[in-house]
């Protein structure tokens, strides 16, 4: 072989190389930035859970004070109609 034909194939691998590796590395980056947006929002959806959690443990025991409450309005016109 002569001294062409070695740079010649020198550089052929370094452009596969190169057209190999440049994809794999924005891959990662791509992949890197997903995981960490992922992450983020499964932090956020479980700070949600639990803020809908405590909400609807407050609105379901004003629903149940508002149901006592009208139990005993009912009971109170009942005993106005009686009379």
């Amino acid at each position: 072989m002569q001294q062409r034909d070695i740079v010649g194939v020198i550089a052929t691998l370094v452009a596969l190389f190169s057209a190999v590796i440049a994809p794999m590395i924005k891959l990662t980056q791509a992949i890197s930035r997903l995981t960490t947006a992922m992450e983020h929002l499964e932090k956020t959806t479980d700070c949600l859970t639990v803020s809908n959690r405590s909400a609807h443990e407050h609105l379901w025991q004003n629903a149940r004070e508002q149901g006592v409450l009208i139990s005993d309005h009912e009971a109170r016109i009942r005993v106005i109609e009686e009379t």
